[in-house]
């Protein structure tokens, strides 16, 4: 009998809420974030394996020179994204309102943490919307002679990014390599800060793939984290785990996550091209066919199949 074949795609909450619509940072590079890596690892409490803010905060505003405001916009977006409960948004909203001064907001704030390793791969995907020199000068990310509006152009380029599924999946194929290094113990990489033909990643570092991927099971519709499916016993010689170490072979796990990683099932695109007519839509079809005025059956009936043949996912 066949393996059931595991699919993952890429979260497209990620991007879409995840990354905001500014060029990042020249200082959320490969490099600065690399020693972010390792710094937090040397702080214990407050900076692995979770980062509170008051320690996020000292890295962005004294290390990676970012304004205490921007610094806080990062933090928050990503807190954003964090799995909690309505009653957990609702209590912190309301110890917010409470506060009589910017102290006592400093204070609730000193109070969050998030995961360190997720918040790094958060950084590191707000490159999607990085300005290259090289594009830039054929045309490709700055408005061209010929556009109508320049400050238009820029906006729906950045916005086309942020909502384009397929540039999630491109985006993330090709930085694959350093999003995985960025999750590695600095014992783990060369002097040079690369990877060695026997790096391994911990099972910690696959779980935080879970902010990036989710996938299922053959046609099963069940949605599981990627650490799941990693972990799934048919496939652990392919995912590159080991059971002596309790950790996965780098190269492994990279070329396995290149060889399952597809277009989102439920991504735009996907919708678009196996997209049908809403079901209310049809009926309203098939209501005005039995009208007793043909005039007003055509002209509706052509109105409907203008503005209500939109699409959606089987």
């Amino acid at each position: 009998m066949e393996q059931p074949h595991v699919r993952l795609w890429v979260k497209y909450e990620t991007f879409v809420i995840g990354v905001l619509q500014i060029p990042p940072p020249s200082k959320f590079s490969m490099h600065y974030l690399r020693k972010m890596a390792t710094y937090v690892r040397t702080k214990g409490d407050g900076g692995y394996p979770c980062l509170s803010w008051p320690m996020w905060r000292h890295i962005a505003c004294g290390k990676l020179q970012l304004a205490e405001n921007l610094a806080w916009l990062y933090f928050e977006t990503f807190d954003i994204l964090l799995e909690r409960t309505a009653e957990e948004r609702l209590q912190w909203a309301e110890e917010v309102s409470h506060c009589k001064s910017e102290e006592e907001i400093d204070k609730l704030k000193n109070k969050l943490s998030v995961d360190t390793l997720q918040f790094l791969l958060f950084l590191y995907v707000q490159q999607l919307n990085k300005v290259s020199l090289r594009t830039s000068l054929i045309g490709e990310e700055w408005p061209s002679p010929r556009s109508r509006s320049p400050d238009l152009d820029v906006k729906s380029n950045s916005q086309s990014k942020n909502m384009d599924d397929h540039n999630h999946l491109a985006f993330i194929l090709s930085h694959l390599s350093e999003l995985l290094e960025l999750l590695l113990d600095p014992g783990q990489l060369t002097i040079s800060a690369h990877t060695t033909h026997d790096s391994m990643i911990s099972a910690e570092a696959v779980r935080a793939l879970n902010f990036l991927f989710e996938g299922s099971i053959g046609r099963n519709e069940a949605i599981h984290p990627v650490h799941e499916l990693a972990f799934w016993q048919p496939i652990l010689a392919t995912t590159g785990y080991s059971k002596l170490s309790k950790m996965f072979h780098f190269h492994k796990l990279e070329a396995w996550l290149r060889s399952v990683l597809g277009p989102n099932p439920f991504g735009t695109a996907v919708c678009f091209q196996k997209g049908k007519k809403l079901a209310w839509a049809q009926q309203g079809l098939s209501v005005l066919r039995s009208a007793e005025t043909p005039l007003l059956f055509l002209a509706l009936s052509k109105l409907l199949s203008t503005s209500m043949a939109v699409t959606m996912s089987k």
